[in-house]
């Protein structure tokens, strides 16, 4: 069924502009496709450098399974203090349920710096069990 409601494409990117030139912040762009190794997640995160992203496999009772994206945001922004002695909060970009059969130990994660977006790759297996794990993301 066809919307009725036809926003043109750069009205979007200007309600998003709006948003963010009052201090607000970027809403990420989120993709999901199932492959036949496994599935793919891209993200595309504006104005969040991939320094400051981390990504956690979080498996524990009631087999929920989620994959758990933050980054650190600064509290203050003050010039003359180091990044050791900076403040900062966390702010969850989404926590994605993790689909039954997939490998939580293999789960990897890249950021592409030319496209700006990280790509998820979660591979099929069978784990068990309560589960805890960072993930590293790698720059190609």
């Amino acid at each position: 069924m066809e919307s009725k409601l036809k926003i043109p494409q750069e009205m979007l990117m200007n309600i998003d502009f709006i948003n963010t030139i009052n201090g607000g912040m970027s809403e990420p762009a989120i993709k999901l496709e199932k492959g036949s190794d496994g599935f793919e997640v891209v993200v595309k995160i504006p104005g969040i450098e991939v320094e400051d992203l981390q990504l956690e496999v979080v498996k524990g009772k009631k087999n929920t399974n989620n994959l758990k994206l933050f980054h650190l945001l600064p509290i203050f922004s003050q010039e003359n203090i180091s990044d050791e002695e900076q403040w900062k909060t966390v702010r969850f970009i989404n926590t994605f349920v993790i689909p039954e059969g997939v490998d939580v130990e293999n789960i990897s994660a890249k950021y592409n710096d030319i496209s700006r977006q990280l790509v998820l790759f979660l591979p099929y297996g069978n784990e068990q069990g309560d589960y805890h794990r960072k993930v590293d993301i790698e720059r190609y």
